[in-house]
């Protein structure tokens, strides 16, 4: 399951709890782009959630949105069958 950033684009890993946690997304320029939340539900199925980080309204948000959004997509599209999970409902990004 390669996952490959842009050059531009780090994450980090972080334990929120023994069954979640989240990956950070940072961009070079524009800071931190946002956050992907993975939690295990007892039912064994994984609740993926992203959070674009910013303000609604404000063109730096959109900008963050922009990158961040596909990158979410496809990461989320790779863990489903790597953890044989799927996520708990149809999950959007929000601000944070």
């Amino acid at each position: 399951m390669p996952f490959q950033l842009p050059s531009n684009v780090t994450a980090q890993r972080r334990p929120i709890s023994a069954t979640s946690y989240e990956y950070i997304l940072r961009h070079s320029e524009l800071g931190q782009l946002g956050q992907i939340m993975l939690s295990v539900c007892v039912s064994g199925h994984c609740r993926i959630t992203s959070l674009v980080h910013g303000q609604p309204g404000e063109i730096l948000t959109e900008r963050r949105r922009a990158i961040f959004e596909p990158l979410a997509k496809l990461l989320a599209e790779q863990i489903k069958p790597a953890l044989s999970m799927q996520p708990a409902g149809n999950e959007r990004s929000a601000m944070v």
